[in-house]
């Protein structure tokens, strides 16, 4: 999920189309990239606190 640059709203990074707005996402290969790096990170940022939390 990223946000629209036009609306501001969570949409599918897999579409070419927001959801919302229906402006087409051009993000280049390497913005997708980038943007998926960080979605990862605080994907495996998260799962860590909650692991952290279940020890204590």
């Amino acid at each position: 999920m990223i946000k629209c640059r036009h609306c501001f709203k969570m949409t599918d990074l897999q579409l070419q189309k927001c959801t919302h707005c229906g402006v087409v996402l051009g993000y280049s290969v390497a913005e997708k990239f980038d943007l998926m790096a960080e979605s990862v990170e605080h994907a495996l940022k998260k799962e860590l606190e909650a692991r952290r939390k279940l020890k204590h």
